[in-house]
């Protein structure tokens, strides 16, 4: 066992062996420090297979107590030289050296992992033994065994050497490894010291190609680049600089302005000339100046440069160098212009836009506020009924030339001395203009652009019909801001909706109020059905053969929070459509009406069908056949109980898609009715295109079959056409029974209206279903 000892211990021998090489004598020749029981050490030597080379060695190797201990050996025929003769005659004697170390400490350990370089230590074999933390976090042995490939043992002689290397992920590294001998304690025989270099390597070669690389980049932008010193001499240009001046083959270095000016083309001269004074002004002002000049170039052309100009003085305020960076902008410029003009300008039509028109219309009244002017102005505004339609039924491309006519028309007969016209978006159009505050001359106005509106568009060989919706505002009767005017005037416009379409209406007060009414009916109507607002009542169909009620039509009611509230279904069912509002109150009449003629069928046992009317809101909402799927089955009725009643209008709006829904609809068991017939477009269009079981005829048509021979004719062409495409015939509307009479003998086949009985809860007509009344 090794003696505990302070720091180091070493001791000189003769060992002496017998024939078979073990040691059977040991004699101390010089001893430092205390080595007790060498016996240890000495039987672990003779154990060894290395013991028998006459020349070896063996450790570091971990003793006890923390130490380590390491023996070197020569047989004495090595020594001959050098030993006595009393020595020398020992053949079987050899020379050993002893020496023991305190073991490395966890400090001096935790020293190497705090190194940001790998550390590697190798035993005497070579072999790591140990990596540092650094080396250790890598996690890549592959990099491990290149740093530690062909790596020498220590020698003080030899220099770091640059090792270029690939780790896992491939990624090219370059380190600087050098060999250290290990300290005796640390049981090993030395480290590896890899220091990476390769950011520096890179910044090494940055640098080395620094000027180059400057010359490239500044050789490569589109900027121009010139620099010259306090004299005006150019220093440097760039091949931009070079090109645009046309001094490519020119010495241009150390030359001022009007020596480059005298060498090149004499065009080129007001260029040069001009750069002079604006880098004067550089220099006296001492910031930087910057100035758009327009240069003169070959073919009479121009290209516009926004040019940046920064002096920079010696730190005893003399001039040192003047930087010069130009930017082409021509194209830019032009943009810009064009940009602008499409800014005021309807790329479409031609006319003012939406934004010039406001400004230009605002400057005009803000002239004539500050003349305190007499005169007084007319904003007009106005869109085409049913545009949508023309764009579904004739191609987008036709309706845009429709709005390129429209314009066309109203700048050539509106001709008024002074005039602004606009697009506004889409198929509306506005007009301020000069005008009187009559009555008169504002419906002469509105008449006028019916005029315009009415005669018809004949785009590729195709006549095209439309009307328009007008609003009139005055200023400053009415509105003061044209911003306020143009609301004013969407109100009047509106209005003019209301009251049918191809009409004109002048803005009010009450048109301000209905609108505020209007929005305030929106608002109650949002929270309609979760306070459970809206009710159905249902009008009767009367078979004209039986005389037995055998359907009947749901229709919607609303029950106000407030009197003021109060609304007709004409009122507040367009709010609905207009809102999105529809989808979900069309889907609790859907599910309402088919729970009620679930109740009827089970209160007499007679099938009573039910009609509900579709708006095209409901027809084209993705989720529209589902719900009428849900409908049918938390009812459980025959789907042939239900019909969906669709007027022309709704089917204008894409009509293939309408065509594909219906079709679903059918294939459900679902029948389907075409209402208002004959108020439409296209109507014998859409009776051979869509599936229909029942036409109804509109009761404008049923209220003057008495009055207007035309009407009975229209009634006439109308049943005679349902029974030839195999529909049912209802008529709306019948009142009396001279017209019921009439039109069961023209071969009507159901009637419905106030003769048969008037609208009511299912409570009030119970007793009516199912039931012959004559």
């Amino acid at each position: 066992m090794l003696p505990s000892m302070t720091n180091y211990a070493d001791a000189w021998l003769w060992i002496k062996l017998d024939t078979k090489g073990n040691i059977h004598d040991q004699n101390v020749i010089i001893q430092t420090g205390e080595l007790h029981d060498l016996a240890l050490v000495l039987t672990t030597l003779g154990g060894l297979e290395a013991w028998a080379k006459t020349v070896g060695r063996h450790g570091p190797t971990e003793g006890t107590n923390g130490w380590v201990w390491r023996a070197r050996w020569l047989e004495i025929q090595h020594l001959a030289p050098w030993l006595s003769p009393c020595a020398n005659g020992a053949p079987t004697a050899r020379l050993l050296h002893v020496s023991a170390y305190p073991r490395i400490s966890e400090e001096a350990i935790g020293w190497l992992d705090r190194l940001p370089d790998f550390v590697i230590g190798r035993d005497e074999n070579l072999s790591t033994v140990f990596l540092n933390k650094a080396a250790h976090d890598a996690h890549d042995g592959l990099l491990i065994e290149q740093l530690t490939r062909g790596a020498p043992e220590f020698d003080e002689a030899q220099p770091p050497a640059e090792l270029h290397v690939l780790d896992r992920g491939g990624k090219p590294r370059i380190f600087q490894r050098r060999t250290i001998q290990a300290p005796p304690s640390a049981a090993l025989n030395d480290f590896i010291l890899a220091h990476e270099i390769t950011a520096i390597k890179a910044l090494e070669h940055a640098l080395s190609d620094n000027e180059r690389l400057m010359r490239t980049l500044i050789d490569a932008t589109p900027d121009f680049i010139v620099i010259k010193d306090a004299q005006g001499h150019w220093l440097l240009a760039n091949e931009s600089a070079l090109n645009f001046c046309h001094l490519q083959d020119i010495a241009w270095w150390g030359k001022t302005d009007e020596e480059l000016a005298a060498a090149t083309h004499p065009m080129y001269r007001a260029t040069f000339a001009r750069y002079g004074a604006t880098d004067l002004r550089a220099w006296e002002t001492r910031r930087l100046v910057r100035t758009m000049d327009t240069l003169p170039l070959p073919g009479g052309r121009t290209r516009v440069f926004d040019t940046l100009k920064l002096p920079l003085f010696e730190p005893d305020g003399r001039r040192k160098v003047l930087i010069i960076i130009g930017r082409d902008v021509t194209e830019r410029q032009e943009a810009q212009e064009k940009y602008q003009n499409l800014a005021n300008q309807d790329e479409l039509t031609g006319l003012l836009s939406r934004r010039c028109f406001q400004l230009e219309a605002q400057r005009w009244i803000d002239e004539l506020k500050r003349e305190k002017s007499s005169q007084t102005l007319a904003l007009v505004m106005f869109d085409l009924d049913y545009f949508r339609s023309v764009n579904d039924s004739y191609g987008h491309a036709r309706g845009d030339r429709l709005l390129q006519e429209m314009a066309h028309r109203l700048q050539h007969e509106c001709t008024a001395e002074q005039i602004l016209i606009a697009r506004m978006g889409g198929d509306e159009f506005a007009l301020l203009l000069p005008a009187d505050n009559t009555k008169a001359n504002l419906d002469a106005l509105g008449a006028q652009i019916k005029d315009i509106t009415a005669r018809p568009f004949v785009i590729d060989g195709v006549s095209i019909f439309t009307s328009a919706s007008t609003g009139i505002v005055l200023w400053p009767d009415q509105g003061q801001a044209i911003n306020e005017m143009l609301h004013q005037a969407d109100s009047a416009m509106y209005e003019a909706k209301e009251l049918g379409r191809n009409s004109h209406a002048i803005f009010s007060p009450q048109i301000a109020e209905q609108q505020n009414w209007r929005s305030d009916l929106l608002t109650a109507l949002r929270s309609g059905l979760t306070e459970k607002r809206f009710h159905l009542v249902y009008q009767v169909q009367q078979n004209a053969n039986s005389l037995a009620i055998t359907g009947v039509e749901a229709l919607l009611r609303w029950t106000p929070s407030r009197p003021n509230l109060a609304a007709r279904p004409d009122q507040f069912v367009p709010l609905l459509e207009q809102s999105g509002l529809i989808i979900e109150v069309g889907s609790w009449v859907l599910h309402e009406a088919c729970r009620q003629a679930a109740v009827w069928w089970q209160q007499i046992d007679e099938p009573i069908s039910v009609a509900v009317n579709i708006s095209s809101v409901q027809l084209h909402s993705p989720c529209f056949v589902d719900r009428i799927r849900s409908a049918l089955s938390e009812s459980g009725i025959n789907p042939a109980l239900l019909e969906l009643e669709l007027t022309e209008s709704s089917l204008v709006i894409e009509p293939a898609k309408a065509a594909a829904t219906l079709a679903e609809i059918k294939a459900l068991g679902v029948k389907l009715a075409l209402d208002d017939f004959g108020t439409g477009y296209s109507s014998l269009n859409y009776l051979t295109r869509f599936s229909f079981d029942r036409l109804k005829i509109d009761q404008c048509f049923v209220r003057d079959i008495f009055v207007d021979p035309k009407d009975l004719e229209i009634v006439k062409a109308i049943i005679a056409m349902g029974h030839a495409l195999g529909l049912e015939v209802v008529a709306e509307g019948v009142e009396t029974v001279d017209e019921r009479d009439l039109l069961e003998g023209l071969g009507c086949d159901s009637f419905q209206g106030y003769l048969v009985g008037r609208p009511g809860k299912p409570e009030e007509i119970s007793s009516m279903l199912g039931v012959g009344l004559l």
